[in-house]
């Protein structure tokens, strides 16, 4: 399949994974699908983030009987800034992927494909962490943060956001545990 094909399907695959395209667009994904190893993957990985995120929220409503207060009390209000926080970590993770790229020498360009993966990388990172300070605000729930901090770690290990939690920054979501 040619980049431009591949672009426009990654374009619509998270709507592919939540089952929310059209008979004629979802059949067309699935075709090429069915022909692209490298938007499979990328489809894989977006079906592991988001069953990671529905496991983690999940988890923490059946481990907490204070769950429902404490998630009306975090999405009144306080989501806005939330998102608007991880969006700007995003941003952040953009900007450090562009000045990266920026220093790599003419011989050393990378594809654009290695770019989208490794922006998508870091937006999972991003995206995982941002569901984990959430879940911080919630009581009961500080042994599953401590476990996503450390998946994070383990997994997304070359992320500025990885980066962030080795150096204990403060992101703004909570507290930053290194043990």
């Amino acid at each position: 399949m040619t980049d431009r094909s591949c672009e426009q399907i990654r374009d619509m695959l998270v709507d592919y994974a939540d089952g929310e395209l059209s008979g004629p667009d979802a059949q067309g994904v699935t075709e090429h699908l069915a022909g692209c190893p490298q938007c499979r993957k990328t489809l894989d990985g977006l079906k592991r983030s988001l069953d990671l995120a529905k496991a983690i929220w999940l988890d923490n409503l059946q481990g907490s009987r204070s769950a429902p207060a404490a998630v009306r009390h975090l999405f009144i209000g306080r989501w806005t800034k939330r998102f608007a926080l991880a969006a700007g970590i995003l941003i952040i993770i953009g900007a450090v992927l562009t000045l990266r790229l920026l220093r790599w020498s003419s011989d050393q360009t990378p594809s654009y494909a290695q770019i989208e993966r490794q922006v998508t990388h870091a937006a999972a990172a991003a995206r995982l962490l941002a569901a984990t300070q959430i879940l911080a605000q919630c009581e009961g729930t500080e042994s599953v943060v401590e476990q996503q901090y450390r998946h994070i770690l383990a997994h997304y290990a070359d992320t500025p956001v990885a980066a962030a939690i080795r150096n204990g920054k403060d992101l703004r979501f909570g507290e930053i545990h290194n043990d």
